[in-house]
């Protein structure tokens, strides 16, 4: 089966998403529990999977015994990658996938990256040399990058599904799946906010698999990410307010990948490495790579973010917003399910923008006592992110 190798195109997945609502099963395909997004905590009762479809095979993966979340360096949050071999003989498509955050306290969000049969023994050669159960991996699985490597930390191994508060069960639109070749196998990223409490955790993933046929048209995931450079308040002030020493405490807290990925987003999207322009909110530009069907949307940020579209061709006679949320919420990050199936042409222009909104930090107890700062892209709790995702089908 075709895989892709555009700069930000990855496996299928939908960020805390679901597609039931066009499959059979939608009018029973679960929701996850979700407390308050005040609180950025969630209930750790889990919904049971929805009905099994015909032919459908369930793969359970996850965690071999419990880990014992541990931040370092200063840091509240561990960012661990776990190496799990699906053991797939035959090629096969997976048409749903769930996530069962075994401590959902301290599970921030985790994500399940395909790792091609070329990348395992990096792998395998990194679980070795930690001493604990997986390896520390801020930004992704740290693998041999595939596609554009000024965002290597975003791109290093693609997405096959996603989990964050507010996600439920995934189920793709029938007659699509994502790909899954023998030999393959996944790392399960889980990022452990340990702002929240702590205490061991053991995450594990249910895969639904057909065996693959002529019929069945494979999805991918294309990501969209954009820059974040938001200075502090006109009223706020500390020594992170300046934005050369927050860099070197985001590094510092996650080490040179995080540098490579603030620098890499301003490069392709078409920044300034040496003066990025600071402001609430920010956008970046990417083309699509083929024609394809376009089925649904999602977007992407932390605490701060105050809203998140992505808009078609901007600018021209075709434009059209596919996503539009105005009011964002962390512990709500559902995909948003076209009325209709659209398609795009190898070339057309997909915008995202964002907007965070730094008074947040005074209203979230989540943030409650962390000190001002000037926010560029991050994957810890206090950090952020501008990411569109958009689910589609090459035609």
């Amino acid at each position: 089966m075709r895989r892709e190798g555009a700069a930000v195109l990855v496996g299928a997945a939908l960020l805390g998403g679901v597609l039931s609502a066009c499959t059979t099963t939608s009018a029973t395909a679960p929701s996850l529990p979700v407390v308050s997004s005040s609180g950025h905590g969630h209930d750790d009762s889990i919904a049971p999977p929805s009905p099994m479809g015909t032919g459908e095979v369930m793969l359970t993966l996850g965690l071999a015994q419990p880990y014992q979340p541990i931040a370092t360096n200063g840091a509240k949050d561990d960012y661990r990658c776990f190496l799990l071999d699906p053991g797939v003989t035959t090629e096969s498509f997976i048409t749903g996938v769930r996530f069962v955050p075994g401590n959902p306290d301290v599970v921030h969000h985790a994500i399940a990256y395909r790792v091609e049969p070329s990348q395992v023994p990096a792998a395998k050669a990194k679980d070795a040399e930690d001493s604990q159960d997986g390896w520390g991996c801020f930004g992704g699985p740290q693998l041999p990058a595939q596609g554009n490597a000024d965002i290597g930390s975003i791109n290093s191994a693609p997405w096959l599904a996603a989990w964050a508060p507010g996600g439920r069960e995934i189920r793709y639109p029938e007659g699509t799946g994502v790909a899954l070749s023998p030999g393959e196998q996944v790392v399960l990223q889980v990022h452990y906010n340990l702002r929240a409490g702590d205490g061991l955790d053991q995450t594990s993933l249910e895969f639904r698999t057909v065996a693959a046929t002529s019929g069945m048209r494979a999805l991918d995931t294309m990501l969209l990410p954009a820059p974040v450079e938001l200075p502090c308040r006109s009223s706020e002030s500390g020594p992170l307010c300046d934005r050369d020493a927050s860099v070197k405490d985001t590094i510092a807290r996650f080490g040179g990948e995080s540098m490579r990925t603030i620098w890499g987003l301003q490069l392709i999207c078409g920044g300034d490495l040496t003066n990025p322009q600071g402001g609430a909110t920010q956008n970046c530009d990417h083309k699509v790579p083929y024609d394809a069907t376009v089925y649904a949307t999602a977007g992407h940020m932390h605490l701060l973010g105050k809203s998140i579209v992505i808009d078609l061709n901007p600018g021209t006679s075709a434009e059209r917003r596919i996503l539009d949320v105005p009011a964002y919420d962390f512990d709500q990050q559902g995909a948003k399910f076209l009325a209709e199936p659209l398609h795009v042409k190898q070339g057309d222009v997909l915008r995202v923008t964002c907007t965070h909104d730094t008074s947040l930090r005074d209203k979230l107890p989540a943030l409650a006592g962390i000190e001002p700062r000037y926010i560029t892209w991050g994957e810890g709790t206090t950090d952020e992110m501008c990411l569109g995702i958009v689910t589609l089908a090459r035609d």
